[in-house]
């Protein structure tokens, strides 16, 4: 019987296809990491700043409309604060209704990020000009639009300050702080953007009973020193 013959050979490699792949591999990867390297140091901090910008407008803006909306309810002292009375009509103590006070204060949080909300619908807008880093071409060109999503929270709380007005007057004002903190996620970085706001709500002038003995000091120093450190026999 006769055998087969079989035919050993050595697959040639093509080197010239292999250096084609192996340098546009290269290239591909130093595309990437160039373009990371771009959006990371160039491309989100200019979009941070803008966006930061008018985050920060926005919540101004949206307190400012709800500071206008409760001087317009009218809030007077009465419905925020009592105050109370001894048999001889003398000031005994001031109580706080709570009730109005947590009610105003969940109204104006949502009036604040409902406003808020609507505004931040508007696309953070930048110019083609400013991704290049050059301050120079900062603003030039079209602007290319970027939508973000931001999320917060809005505080609202009153404080009060007592002010002398005299022997027997002391005036007591109620001030309402809203605060509002935004936060925007970026791929880099993450923004936050805080804005408050002190405004004076109501005032009223409290009249007590006229004290038999008064001393008015500027100082607990000069109030405590009654006795003269030197003295002359």
């Amino acid at each position: 019987m006769k055998q087969k013959s079989r035919k050993f050979g050595v697959k040639c490699v093509n080197l010239s296809k292999f250096r084609i792949k192996h340098k546009f591999f290269a290239f591909f990867l130093l595309l990437i990491i160039l373009i990371t390297i771009y959006i990371r140091f160039i491309a989100t901090p200019i979009v941070v700043a803008n966006t930061e910008t008018q985050m920060g407008n926005f919540a101004t803006r949206s307190i400012n409309y709800a500071i206008a909306d409760t001087m317009n309810q009218n809030v007077s002292y009465g419905d925020l604060v009592t105050v109370i009375k001894d048999e001889n009509e003398n000031v005994a103590y001031i109580e706080a209704n709570s009730v109005r006070i947590n009610l105003l204060s969940r109204a104006m949080s949502k009036v604040v990020m409902s406003n808020f909300l609507e505004l931040a619908k508007s696309p953070v807008k930048v110019s083609i000009g400013s991704f290049s880093g050059i301050s120079i071409l900062t603003g030039v060109g079209p602007k290319v639009a970027f939508s973000v999503n931001p999320f917060g929270e809005v505080y609202c709380y009153f404080t009060s300050n007592f002010e002398s007005a005299g022997i027997n007057q002391t005036y007591h004002k109620i001030y309402l702080d809203i605060a509002i903190k935004i936060n925007v996620v970026f791929p880099f970085k993450k923004l936050v953007v805080d804005s408050s706001a002190e405004v004076l709500l109501c005032e009223t002038l409290i009249v007590g009973k006229i004290p038999e003995v008064y001393l008015n000091s500027n100082t607990l120093t000069e109030m405590l020193n009654l006795v003269p450190t030197k003295f002359t026999s």
